[in-house]
């Protein structure tokens, strides 16, 4: 099914506009957080300080931190010994973002697993590639932990969530981490109905067996022809049960963090 492109830029914004200043200031802090080599946990400068430092009204300010609270860079904590504390966006806030463009653009929840077709076998191969030791050991026991927790549905979406994350982050790429780890919270479709039962779970633990087997072997076609069954596979069980689910548009409010 074909998702057709439009343009959903609001054309109430001219191209070329100059960005406003809060978001000047956010990318400056931004800049300066990384420049530092700040870790998550460390507390950022005092108010009036970073008033001077910036030259700029108390409004604009905490309009900057807000922007950079929403995306995952830092959380405000208040009372004393608060203020902003930096944080580390994950794969969450990029989820809820590409959920709200796809409102907008009315895409389907099966424009999302066409999308994981595509990229997921790409990734297994590059893992089998690398040959990474320390992810080899971590993906086989994912699997087993899978195995052992097949009658648990909570604890099985946490596992597969973290196997295909490793195998994303795996093939080195952090685009294609941050990309299928997004699209997999979309994909959960939990919030649209769907359920895992106890049948289809033990065949997941047995694709996942196999795409690790694959990637074990350091062989990456074997590995990209493994993903791309487990694939295709679960294409075929949301297409057999869950095809209301498919047409359905995703909206921002399901996945907003």
């Amino acid at each position: 099914m074909s998702v057709a492109r439009r343009d959903v830029t609001p054309r109430s914004v001219p191209s070329g506009m100059p960005p406003k200043r809060a978001t000047v200031i956010a990318q400056r802090i931004v800049k300066e957080i990384k420049d530092r080599n700040l870790q998550p946990g460390s507390h950022l400068p005092p108010e009036r300080e970073m008033l001077e430092t910036y030259n700029v009204g108390r409004n604009t300010l905490r309009e900057a931190l807000r922007v950079l609270e929403l995306q995952g860079v830092l959380t405000i904590r208040p009372g004393p010994g608060g203020g902003p504390v930096i944080t580390s966006p994950d794969s969450r806030h990029l989820a809820s973002t590409l959920a709200l463009l796809m409102q907008f653009a009315d895409t389907p929840f099966r424009a999302v697993i066409e999308t994981r077709q595509l990229l997921e076998p790409l990734t297994a191969r590059l893992c089998a590639e690398r040959g990474d030791a320390g992810l080899l050991a971590d993906l086989r026991a994912s699997v087993d932990r899978m195995g052992s927790s097949l009658d648990d549905r909570d604890a099985f979406l946490d596992e597969n969530r973290r196997f295909h994350d490793l195998v994303a982050w795996g093939s080195e790429n952090p685009l294609f981490g941050y990309c299928i780890n997004s699209l997999h919270w979309i994909t959960d479709g939990t919030v649209l109905g769907v359920d895992y039962p106890r049948r289809f779970r033990k065949l997941v633990w047995q694709a996942h067996d196999e795409v690790c087997v694959g990637i074990e072997s350091g062989e990456g076609e074997k590995a990209e022809l493994a993903m791309r069954k487990h694939m295709d596979d679960t294409l075929a069980y949301f297409e057999r049960h869950y095809q209301r689910q498919m047409d359905e548009v995703l909206s921002w409010e399901m996945y907003g963090t």
